[in-house]
């Protein structure tokens, strides 16, 4: 452990912020990593390919091989990646019993060096990068033809633009300025689109062949063709004018159990048969009782200008009725005072006083009533 000690020591040393030593919770080293770089001089912007190195130094290194990887390459195609990691393999083997971490990253570094030229496809035109291609690299290390490059900030800026144009005058003062992306990983990327525009077309794309309808695409047009009837005879093709029309609905459990009893109760009329028409019942005197009941209570009270002559009658019986129950009410207070007074008579004369009393204010209330 002395020696990777010392490894990890020198490669601080060495490498300072570019290298990163990962340790485990009771302080032993879980891994080494660092991002390797083509050897450029001090122009950093031709640096086009690069790839992240980790070691995993395993217990009783360096007289034990160590494991590595290779992660997030840019600019580098399966087959460049096996022969970097076929070169790393090799050295291993032959550093047996040294510590082998410097020299696994300077022989990814020389390979890097030797071919300083992205491979692959540009993801905008689809075609390779020949020699005399004129490329960008990003930030994010993604390799674009510069032309195409061009091509898509000219779009991007053309739709940010019509979509700032449809919102409201109050929403565009606050709206984010245009920012360029990169069409891989959608990062920010610099707008170079002056510096862009003088550029060639690629070699691939000036020297395509025009298109033409092959043997091969015929057979791949009627091999698709057949799978999309198919594909539409089980119902597995979506409508998308359907799709379109329809409206989203959200149903609730007690929704779903209403809907499921209402179905079945339809299904059930379907096979019971229609239904026999019952003969409407006769009408009774009694059915529209509560309905004259109900026009004379809501019907509006009358004017004494327009008084209704049953109106006036039931009125007029009701002063009638109150008028008798007054009279009788009269003759019973009299007689009740009579016999009062004759009583008062024989017994005595404060009696007597007492009594006419009485029955003054008895006549006098029966003659107020009949008035």
């Amino acid at each position: 452990m002395d020696a990777l000690q010392d490894e990890v020591e020198s490669l601080e040393a060495i490498l300072m912020e570019d290298v990163i030593i990962k340790r485990t919770p009771s302080g032993e080293v879980d891994f080494i990593e660092t991002t390797v770089l083509p050897l450029t001089g001090e122009e950093e912007e031709q640096q086009y390919v690069c790839v992240t190195l980790q070691v995993y130094p395993p217990q009783g290194y360096p007289d034990v091989s160590p494991l590595f990887k290779l992660l997030k390459p840019r600019g580098l195609d399966d087959s460049r990646l096996e022969s970097i990691r076929s070169a790393c393999n090799a050295k291993i083997k032959e550093s047996l019993g040294f510590p082998v971490v410097f020299d696994l990253i300077e022989v990814v570094r020389e390979h890097l060096t030797g071919s300083n030229l992205p491979c692959g496809q540009c993801v905008i035109c689809l075609y390779g990068f020949a020699e005399g291609d004129e490329f960008t690299r990003t930030e994010c290390f993604h390799y674009l033809h510069s032309y195409c490059l061009a091509r898509h900030l000219n779009a991007m800026r053309r739709n940010y633009q019509e979509e700032f144009e449809k919102l409201p005058a109050w929403q565009q003062k606050t709206a984010d300025p245009f920012q360029a992306l990169c069409p891989v990983c959608r990062e920010h990327i610099g707008d170079d689109t002056d510096s862009l525009k003088c550029a060639m077309p690629p070699s691939e794309l000036t020297n395509a062949p025009d298109f033409k309808v092959t043997q091969e695409l015929r057979q791949m047009q009627q091999r698709m063709s057949q799978l999309y009837l198919q594909q539409k005879s089980r119902g597995a093709i979506i409508d998308v004018k359907a799709e379109g029309a329809a409206v989203i609905s959200i149903e609730t459990e007690e929704d779903i159990r209403r809907r499921q009893r209402r179905e079945e109760a339809e299904a059930a009329k379907k096979l019971e048969g229609p239904a026999k028409e019952e003969p409407p019942k006769p009408t009774t005197s009694s059915t529209f009782a509560p309905v004259v009941q109900e026009t004379q209570r809501i019907a509006p009270e009358p004017t004494n200008n327009n008084y209704h002559h049953n109106r006036r009658h039931y009125r007029g019986g009701r002063r009638h009725h109150h008028h008798h129950g007054h009279h009788h009410r009269v003759e019973r207070d009299r007689e009740q005072n009579s016999g009062v007074a004759t009583g008062s008579a024989s017994g005595g004369g404060s009696s007597s006083n007492t009594g006419s009393g009485k029955q003054g204010k008895a006549q006098s209330a029966s003659s107020g009533l009949a008035r």
